[in-house]
């Protein structure tokens, strides 16, 4: 079974994920890079509080910026 099964290497030198719009991924990429981090970070986090039942799709979190 190859190694194509698992990921595949865009142009980019980046993992793609199936499915994901290209603009979602440019989106979500400016705001890390805006933010000082890097979007693979910001997917491990998401991953992990998915995993660890810390977050649910669908559900609203609440905003970690005070609201006033």
């Amino acid at each position: 079974m190859g190694t194509s099964v698992f990921a595949r290497l865009a142009t980019t030198g980046i993992h793609v994920v199936s499915g994901v719009p290209r603009d979602l991924q440019r989106a979500a990429r400016g705001r890390a890079v805006r933010e000082g981090t890097t979007l693979r970070a910001v997917l491990l986090e998401a991953l992990s509080e998915y995993a660890t039942g810390a977050w649910t799709p669908g559900r609203v979190k609440p905003s970690r910026q005070a609201v006033g």
